[in-house]
């Protein structure tokens, strides 16, 4: 280094001298003393530099891959946040004080090579590049004593190239081993994140046989997120009342129907003699869309159940102007007596903070469910439960389900398929009674993507 030439040229000259010996050795010592705090000042201001550069970076690079959801937007809302992240500045740099973002890269795979994203969909991974920032050597102009005449030495600054990568892998909790195939995959007006499908009813049919592609309307069972697929342990994670486990974005489906477990899982929320605990704290079947009841073959019904209908022959008191063209969630929170709101058939239970446009409070005046002393046990008639109702209240009869892309991806048997951060939460209507054999009726409450919905939780790691 010039620094330590600089010493020994010092050293050199002097030594000569035989009676500036100590003159010598104390200019040598001095020197060293002098470079060599010099050096340790450059040295540290640099490494402090990079560590602030570094820390924006992977600041930068975590809260963009947060965004990545797989849903339309999300390399721009990420590129938004990297570049917006939490500003930082250092007066450490010799070409201005913020650290700023230069480009920012997506890739869905990263081992053994990067692989540039094509989509939103599949941006797994982030790439956050910031300006180079240059920090001078303070110092070793002042200790550089060979440089003479008008030419200094050029080489007193470092440039510091900084990125970061992070990755994003979501998880959601508090959902069952259960899929459908998207009824929007061959008829987009069906897309249950369409405000106007809420309230909706899906029968839910089990899968064909035989090794058939799965079609809009089918159902099908999950591995458990540890992989299991036993039918045991898919039947006890379908009647839990809370979940153990979570998962990610893909999901593996498990083989065959298992008809006779998929009627107990779902039938412990109701009130079903020698059935598993534990009922919902309203266990009434409602009423199946008519023309769902016509032909249970078709995707999704009208949402046109007839609550007018349902209240007269259950209830007593005439029929509450709050419930006009409810959807059969609102009527079952209405009959727990719980206050939530609606725009619609669509619901917002519980209420937090303002209510967005559109949407009224209602309040019912009490619990009002539906008895019959003469028929105690069947939901048909009755809707008090004799058994201990579930921990998790009202939200016993809601279930978060995956929706696959059944026909663009061939999804049948038992593999690995991604749900792209899409689920379904629907409400059962009405117990499981085999006919047809399996199948489950439920209604359309909201969509769950990982940017609406609290329990969708992003699991943001740096990568490099």
């Amino acid at each position: 280094m010039s620094i330590l030439k600089n010493i020994f040229s010092i050293v050199g000259r002097l030594r000569h001298d035989s009676g500036a010996s100590v003159a010598v050795y104390s200019a040598a010592a001095g020197a060293l003393v002098i470079g060599g705090g010099a050096l340790a000042l450059d040295v540290g201001r640099v490494v402090v530099l990079r560590s602030q550069t570094q820390n924006f970076a992977d600041a930068a690079a975590v809260a963009a891959a947060s965004q990545l959801d797989s849903r339309t937007g999300a390399q721009t809302r990420a590129t938004a946040v990297a570049m917006n992240a939490t500003a930082q500045s250092t007066y450490i740099a010799s070409d201005g004080a913020n650290i700023t973002v230069q480009a920012v890269n997506f890739y869905s795979e990263i081992d053994p090579t990067p692989v540039a994203a094509t989509s939103d969909e599949d941006s797994k991974f982030v790439e956050v590049i910031l300006n180079p920032k240059s920090a001078n050597y303070m110092f070793s102009r002042i200790l550089d004593l060979s440089a003479t005449g008008p030419t200094e030495p050029t080489d007193h600054s470092i440039n510091l190239n900084t990125s970061a990568i992070a990755g994003s892998s979501p998880f959601i909790c508090e959902a069952p081993p259960l899929m459908i195939c998207d009824p929007a995959e061959t008829d987009p007006s069906l897309d249950i994140s369409l405000p106007a499908n809420a309230g909706r009813q899906i029968p839910l049919k089990p899968p064909p046989s035989g090794g058939t592609a799965w079609a809009p309307g089918n159902y099908g069972l999950l591995a458990l997120p540890d992989g299991s697929l036993g039918a045991s342990a898919i039947e006890a994670a379908l009647a839990a009342v809370e979940q153990q486990q979570c998962y990610q974005l893909d999901v593996v489906t498990a083989p065959g129907v298992k008809t006779e477990k998929v009627e107990n899982g779902i039938n412990a929320r109701f009130d079903i003699p020698g059935g598993l605990p534990y009922p919902a704290p309203n266990v009434i079947n409602y009423p199946k869309d008519p023309d769902v009841e016509a032909d249970p073959s078709i995707v999704m019904g009208n949402g046109n159940w007839n609550v007018n209908a349902y209240w007269t022959s259950n209830h007593t008191g005439g029929f509450p102007s709050d419930l006009s063209n409810a959807s059969r969630y609102q009527v079952y929170l209405y009959e727990l007596g719980l206050e939530f709101a609606r725009n619609g058939t669509q619901t917002i239970y519980p209420i937090e903070g303002t209510l967005p446009a559109g949407f009224t409070t209602v309040t019912p005046p009490a619990v009002n469910l539906v008895e019959d002393l003469a028929n105690p046990d069947d939901p048909d008639f009755d809707g008090v439960p004799s058994q201990t109702p579930a921990s998790n209240g009202y939200a016993r009869r809601l279930v978060r389900v995956a929706i696959l892309q059944c026909i663009a991806d061939d999804v049948k048997g038992s593999h690995s398929y991604p749900t792209n951060g899409k689920y379904l939460e629907a409400f059962i209507t009405e117990a499981v009674d085999g006919a047809p054999a399996g199948g489950i009726y439920a209604e359309v409450v909201r969509p769950i993507t990982t940017t609406t919905d609290p329990d969708f939780h992003a699991n943001v790691r740096l990568v490099k």
